[in-house]
C-alpha cells in the first residue's frame, strides 16, 4: 500500500501573556501553591512564600491529519426468512434454494458486498508523554512557521519532542486503519495532509516557603494562563538545536515499524523547508 505524506511543518505559538503578566498571575497563586492542607492549617502569608522564576520555556505538540479511502468486497450470506407454511425450497432467478427443516426456515443467499469507506481523522499530542490534547484554546493563537535548525528564541528555552512523527502517524491510522473484514481490496488510499510540530510556550515558577522547608513547582500555560503543580519542562530543555530529519522521521522503514500492514511505498509530497519558506 502507499501512503502519501504531506507537507511537513514547524510552527510556534505566540503567548497572550507577557513575562509580566505571567509573574503577576503566579504570585496571587502563592495560597493555594502547597495545596488545601496546607492553606487549610498552616495559613502561609504571601510574604512567607517567595516566587522564582524558572523562565520561558516552549514545549513540543504535534498536529496530524489523514484522508482514508477504501474501495472493497466483502463476502456474506444473507439470510431472508421464509413465512409461509409447507414451502419446502424456493426458485431465485433461475436457481432453487432448498430449505433446512428449522423452525424459522430461511434462504441463505451467497453474496458479494461492493463496500466504499472514506473517512477523516484529525489529533493533537503531546510532543513529550504522546497524550491527546484538547487543542481549542490554541486554534486562535497567532503562529509563526518556522525552521528547526535555528529556532533559538531569545531568553527562552526549548524542549525537543520525545514523540517522533513516524509515532504520530502510528497513533493517528490505529492497528487496525484497514478494513479486516475486507475479502478483496481493489482501492486503497491513505493521505497524511498534515504533520505539524507546534511550540507552545509556558512559564515556570518556584513558590518557596523557607520557614517550612518546603517548595513546589508550578508551570502556567503562555497562551491559556491554566496553572498547574508540576515540574517545569525547563529541566529537560535542550541547549543545541533541534533536528528536521531525526524528528520527521518519515522513511518507509521508520513507518513499517509503528504501522502494520506490511511494506509501505511511501510518497512525500513537499519537504519541511518548503513550509517554512511559505
Amino acid at each position: 500500500m502507499e501512503i502519501d505524506i504531506a507537507e511537513q511543518g514547524a510552527f510556534c505559538l505566540d503567548s497572550a501573556l507577557s513575562a509580566d503578566e505571567a509573574r503577576g498571575r503566579a504570585s496571587a497563586h502563592k495560597g493555594s501553591a502547597f495545596g488545601a492542607m496546607a492553606k487549610l492549617f498552616a495559613r502561609p502569608k504571601d510574604e512567607d512564600i517567595q516566587v522564582e522564576e524558572l523562565g520561558l520555556c516552549y514545549v513540543p505538540m504535534w498536529h496530524a491529519k489523514a484522508h482514508l479511502r477504501f474501495v472493497y468486497d466483502r463476502r456474506e450470506t444473507y439470510k431472508v426468512p421464509i413465512k409461509a407454511a409447507h414451502v419446502k425450497s424456493v426458485t431465485i432467478g433461475a436457481k432453487d434454494y432448498s430449505l433446512s427443516a428449522a423452525s424459522a426456515p430461511a434462504v441463505e443467499l451467497p453474496a458479494v458486498e461492493h463496500c466504499e469507506r472514506d473517512e477523516q481523522r484529525e489529533l493533537w499530542l503531546d510532543g513529550l508523554t504522546s497524550q491527546a490534547m484538547n487543542a481549542q484554546p490554541y486554534l486562535k493563537a497567532g503562529t509563526t512557521p518556522i525552521s528547526l535548525d535555528s529556532f533559538a528564541p531569545e531568553s527562552a528555552k526549548i524542549v525537543a519532542p520525545t514523540v517522533r512523527a513516524s509515532a504520530v502517524i502510528g497513533t493517528l491510522l490505529g492497528k487496525d486503519f484497514r478494513p479486516t473484514d475486507a475479502d478483496e481490496i481493489k482501492e486503497e488510499a491513505v493521505r497524511v495532509d498534515c504533520i505539524d510540530l507546534h511550540f507552545r510556550p509556558t512559564y515556570g515558577f518556584k513558590f518557596v516557603w523557607a520557614a517550612k522547608n518546603k517548595s513546589a513547582d508550578v508551570v502556567m500555560d503562555g497562551i491559556t494562563g491554566e496553572i498547574k503543580a508540576e515540574p517545569s519542562a525547563a529541566s529537560s530543555a535542550l541547549g543545541k538545536l533541534l533536528h528536521p530529519d531525526t524528528l520527521f522521521d518519515l522513511g518507509a522503514e521508520t513507518l513499517n515499524l509503528v504501522v502494520p500492514g506490511g511494506s509501505i511505498a511511501l510518497k512525500v509530497v513537499r519537504a519541511i523547508s518548503d513550509r517554512t519558506k511559505a
